[in-house]
């Protein structure tokens, strides 16, 4: 794959390069131009660090980031969740959907609780089937990786570190929706409330409630 025209020049976090997405830009992250080591890794553009690297990194997230209490705790959360995406892409690109040169994978969602509560809603409108979110780990695991990996939606509070560092609005949520799902979306727009589907009370509950009415009269 070749770099996408009008993609931004750079080095870029992944939790930076979304809201850059959002904006209007175009990403094209990779090994050279992702400024993460984490990132890389959780993206599958990079293995894991190792050695002393992979020490350095266990030490940061415990004794600097302090988001875990133990390298103990910290394995613990990497071996239930679910593995990168390794050998998939040497290219990992974000950008508006309008601007979207290829199909995407996932189709990613900055928004309040009320219009994730729709999103949601919306999803599992045809199917009934709850998403199984996963929201431990990187927001880069949440919200890129564990979608393509599994096929399943996921809401994300995002980590605390890059919702602190990267400026992200209090009540922001990422929901992450996997591109063949997002079409099941779509098509419940005009068919549920959540979408634009009008509310109905069916006569048959107008029914029992006139009646109920008449024995409390």
């Amino acid at each position: 794959m070749e770099k996408p025209d009008g993609a931004a020049r750079g080095r870029y976090r992944v939790c930076e390069a979304l809201l850059k997405a959002r904006d209007g830009e175009i990403i094209d992250l990779t090994v050279q131009s992702s400024s993460c080591r984490g990132g890389s890794w959780h993206l599958g553009l990079a293995e894991r660090p190792k050695g002393e690297a992979d020490k350095a990194l266990k030490e940061f997230l415990v004794k600097g980031e302090k988001l875990f209490c133990s390298i103990t705790a910290f394995h613990r959360a990497q071996y239930l969740c679910a593995a990168p995406p390794f050998g998939l892409a040497e290219h990992v690109v974000l950008s508006p959907i309008e601007k979207a040169e290829f199909e995407p994978d996932v189709v990613l969602f900055i928004c309040n609780p009320l219009q994730a509560c729709r999103l949601v809603t919306l999803d599992t409108y045809s199917t009934g089937v709850p998403p199984k979110l996963e929201m431990c780990g990187a927001t880069c695991h949440q919200v890129v990786a564990y979608p393509v990996v599994t096929g399943e939606l996921n809401v994300s509070l995002m980590d605390y570190t890059s919702r602190r560092l990267q400026g992200y609005k209090d009540e922001d949520l990422l929901v992450s929706i996997p591109y063949h799902r997002f079409l099941g979306v779509m098509r419940s727009l005009d068919r549920c409330t959540a979408g634009r589907a009008k509310f109905e009370v069916p006569e048959s509950l107008r029914r029992i409630s006139r009646r109920e009415q008449s024995l409390d009269a």
